[in-house]
């Protein structure tokens, strides 16, 4: 068996997860001082449906997405030091776009 502070501990970073969304903020924090080496590519993915979303890195984005009948996105930024992925919804009409908390979430 698990010993409680195991439990808490695990309990508490999935928490933080999911509260969080993403860990780092923008990617201009994410890489302090450097440029891009490259424009962001656009990744707009074929999800329509929720069963869809299983495979999505952040599916519970992509479930958001779904339900408001967008497509999941994400926009790669490339760094020197490596990269960095926002994960937002995409629609012909507004492009990509970051989804933020609705009223009544947490």
């Amino acid at each position: 068996m698990k010993s409680p502070s195991f439990i808490a501990i695990l309990l508490i970073t999935m928490a933080g997860f999911i509260s969080q969304g993403d860990l780092v903020p923008s990617p201009q924090s994410a890489f302090p001082g450097e440029s891009p080496s490259v424009k962001p590519l656009l990744r707009v993915l074929p999800a329509f449906r929720t069963e869809e979303c299983d495979w999505a890195i952040r599916w519970d984005i992509c479930l958001k997405c779904v339900r408001n009948e967008y497509r999941y996105a994400q926009r790669i930024h490339f760094f020197p030091s490596g990269q960095y992925r926002e994960h937002g919804c995409y629609t012909e009409e507004k492009g990509f776009f970051l989804i933020t908390k609705e009223k009544g979430e947490e």
